[in-house]
């Protein structure tokens, strides 16, 4: 009984680790699908970026600017094993921005604090942001 046990845990197991492994591969080919600068294994992108939300910005300019010369509005960056899609045109950005189904935006959202401060759009919680303005005499 017990070698049964363990080969239908082992099983299972093994059908998790496929199924996973099936998943992250065909992400990965999505998000290696967008153009972007060469990773160094391990630390992707991290190298070639400032933290400091200001500069941060000023380097994303600098990477839409690259990239509007050549037509393109996204470009895709590794920090670590983070992907991240960067978008530079306004439809793009609006689909995503506008969207009402991520109400609590990641940490990335941050990055936009230094150039549009914090306003409903980066709030962690628009309806303590909103009753605060509200009631606030």
């Amino acid at each position: 009984m017990g070698l049964v046990s363990a080969s239908l845990i082992t099983l299972v197991l093994v059908w998790i680790i496929h199924f996973v492994i099936k998943k992250l591969r065909t992400i990965l080919k999505q998000i290696n699908a967008v153009q972007g600068p060469p990773t160094w294994p391990l630390i992707g992108n991290l190298h070639q970026f400032h933290f400091k939300p200001d500069e941060f910005f000023e380097q994303a300019q600098g990477i839409a600017y690259m990239l509007q010369a050549r037509g393109e509005r996204m470009c895709r960056i590794w920090f670590g094993p983070w992907p991240w899609i960067l978008l530079y045109g306004a439809e793009e950005s609006e689909a995503i921005l506008g969207s009402n189904k991520i109400l609590d935006k990641p940490f990335q959202y941050g990055f936009l604090s230094g150039w549009i401060g914090q306003g409903l759009l980066i709030r962690s919680c628009f309806l303590e942001y909103f009753l605060a303005l509200k009631f606030d005499d």
